[in-house]
């Protein structure tokens, strides 16, 4: 039987939060593998319910840790030297390195390693997972995956892995991975992909669970890679969908679950609103949580009505900038009156002001400070939460290609980096202190 070890590994940044975040892309992998014969075992550097994980010294607010959220241990590390200029900690988060190199010790040497690497400018992460990989494991096949190595290959290659799959899509990803095993994991379409639900099961705890419930988005903003990285845009039946929320709960116990989609309500009269009407007959005791901005074009009165009879409790919607010229350069998906009207319909719905956030983005290049001094301005004369996303160059993006073509260190992805790196870092620490959001 063909042994496979599955590995998030640590996050190297100045930042980071367990906010609803799992390597659903490695736990699908997992379940199909499994179905397929392969002995599979999970290593998530970033599980705070993991028994090797250590407290973290800043467990986070209140309103999220009863959600399922919390801070993870960190560990400060001597800062790369692209980041000597910048007075913050650089830091590794998650499972202490020296609990990770025992429970590696501990494992029967796996044939194969598929390593994830989320944001491009974690790959510190997975470099020295690598390493360590390589010492413990002289025999294993290490294969690299994930979004770095999907937007960023050609400086994946130097990480010293044996194979890189650098294709995000689950079945480029499938197919990718049948040619390096030569194992048919039998995924020809979308639907054979979600046909198993992941496998969450390889946690020994839970206290949150995840669903997709759609792969891509059909617009294209500037910013953002996900077309990059998912090319077409699929949505998963809504019974199906229901089905797994419930099997989460049922199996695991688990009572918040978030959505990872980004783009949840398009087409919402044959997706989300069955959806919602699924979950309402099943009447579970579940709460729901949308850490990815809504598309405030398509929050009508029925959506939102539905939205709080579902229990949907975290909803954030995506504003990015109240200048009329910044948003036709994302890409016009959103205007201050369809913002305004999306506002007005959850509030009808029974939703408190305080209870709806807002994404505005700072520090991106089509924008200048006043923009986003008018924006929180706008967004707190409504009554509701600004919540400052900040800008990360992202490669596969408009922007990339305008602004960072030369760039070549994915380090300097980094939000924080990005931050003082334009300049803004004083403005940002400003209003941090006034407590502007």
């Amino acid at each position: 039987m063909m042994r496979v070890l599955l590995v998030n590994p640590w996050a190297y940044d100045f930042t980071a939060f367990d906010l609803w975040s799992k390597p659903l892309g490695l736990l699908y992998l997992g379940a199909h593998l499994r179905q397929k014969g392969v002995q599979v075992v999970l290593l998530d550097c970033l599980s705070r319910e993991d028994p090797d994980a250590c407290a973290p010294q800043n467990a986070g607010p209140r309103r999220l840790r009863e959600a399922g959220c919390g801070g993870y241990f960190q560990e400060i590390l001597p800062k790369p030297a692209f980041f000597s200029s910048i007075p913050r900690h650089f830091r590794r988060f998650g499972i202490p390195r020296d609990r990770v190199l025992l429970r590696l010790k501990e494992l029967e040497p796996p044939d194969v390693v598929f390593v994830t690497c989320g944001f491009t400018y974690w790959y510190p992460g997975a470099m020295v997972m690598g390493e360590l990989l390589r010492r413990v494991f002289p025999e294993a096949f290490l294969v690299l995956g994930g979004i770095y190595s999907t937007l960023c290959p050609e400086h994946a290659r130097n990480l010293g892995f044996d194979a890189l799959v650098s294709v995000a899509d689950p079945l480029a990803v499938a197919k990718a991975l049948e040619e390096l095993l030569g194992v048919r994991l039998g995924i020809h379409d979308y639907h054979d992909f979600f046909s198993l639900p992941p496998a969450f099961d390889l946690y020994p705890r839970l206290s949150y669970g995840v669903v997709l419930t759609s792969l891509g988005c059909p617009f294209s903003c500037s910013y953002c890679a996900s077309r990059a990285l998912f090319p077409s845009f699929f949505q998963r039946p809504p019974e199906e969908v229901a089905e797994e929320v419930q099997y989460l709960h049922e199996r695991f116990g688990i009572r918040h679950i978030a959505f990872y989609d980004d783009a949840l309500l398009v087409r919402a009269e044959e997706h989300f609103l069955p959806l919602a009407e699924a979950l309402l007959r099943k009447n579970l005791p579940v709460v729901f949580h949308l850490p990815n901005g809504l598309h405030a074009r398509y929050l009508t009165h029925e959506v939102a009505r539905f939205l709080k009879r579902a229990r949907f409790q975290t909803i954030r919607v995506s504003l990015e900038t109240v200048s009329p010229e910044g948003q036709k350069k994302g890409s016009a998906k959103v205007t201050n009156p369809l913002f305004e009207r999306a506002i007005a319909a959850l509030k009808e719905a029974g939703f408190a002001p305080q209870d709806v956030e807002v994404y505005l983005l700072f520090g991106w290049p089509a924008t200048e400070e006043e923009d986003v001094l008018a924006s929180l301005a706008y967004v707190r004369n409504l009554g509701l939460s600004p919540r400052l996303a900040l800008y990360a160059p992202t490669p596969g993006t408009e922007d990339y290609r305008v602004f960072f073509s030369e760039e070549t260190e994915p380090l300097w992805h980094n939000k924080i980096a990005f931050l003082y790196r334009r300049g803004w870092h004083r403005l940002y620490e400003r209003l941090r202190q006034e407590r502007k959001w």
